[in-house]
């Protein structure tokens, strides 16, 4: 999953060679890429300035980038700028509120790839099964389950039942949708970090090969 951080400023815009600059400062090799995106070598990252828009960051998450350099990367570039740090789809980040966000994302990929391992390994129904014995813990009354379609720990709701959701809202999860159905419907928090610690701690061969 990919991410775009913006810095909104009202002062007049970073201009490419000041961005590089400021790259260079912090220790980042890059490579300008048109006239108005400037790609990082060793992170993730491609920074876009265009003319009428605020200067952004999207940002492609692995298994393996180092997430507090990522993080103090972007930081230190909104001092540069006069600027916020805002997520795109979430608003306003702090360091620690953006590396929670990295960090549960980077987990999410983790227990995917292990997963993925584990099915190599002739173990993926035994791993699923004693994973949705730790995720039932979680969230007292909540089904939450591992979606192998999409790669994520996901909630099971009831299309129309008290407490669940609409047929309509529903049709966004699944297609065809009807009540009485269960739909997947993504959680909120950062419960791909507890589920990763838990199977580095009970498969660690898993997890040993993706960070």
């Amino acid at each position: 999953m990919a991410f775009t951080v913006t810095f909104p400023t009202q002062s007049p815009p970073a201009t490419p060679v000041q961005l590089a600059e400021w790259l260079l400062q912090e220790g980042e090799s890059h490579e300008v890429e048109g006239t108005d995106v400037i790609a990082l070598n060793a992170l993730p990252v491609h920074f876009r300035l265009p003319q009428d828009a605020p200067l952004s960051a999207w940002i492609d998450i692995d298994t393996e980038v180092p997430l507090m350099r990522l993080v103090d990367l972007l930081f230190a570039i909104s001092v540069r700028v006069g600027a916020d740090v805002r997520l795109t789809g979430v608003g306003e980040m702090t360091r620690s509120t953006l590396w929670m966000r990295l960090a549960d994302e980077q987990d999410r990929l983790r227990i995917a790839a292990a997963l993925k391992e584990a099915e190599q390994r002739g173990q993926r129904e035994e791993v699923a099964q004693r994973l949705w014995t730790v995720l039932a813990t979680l969230k007292k009354g909540a089904d939450l389950r591992w979606d192998a379609h999409a790669e994520r720990i996901v909630e099971m709701i009831e299309v129309g039942a008290a407490g669940g959701i609409s047929q309509e809202e529903a049709c966004w999860l699944a297609d065809n949708a009807a009540v009485g159905d269960l739909v997947p419907k993504p959680v909120q928090g950062y419960l791909h970090l507890v589920a990763i610690r838990w199977l580095r701690d009970a498969y660690p061969g898993l997890t040993d090969s993706n960070g």
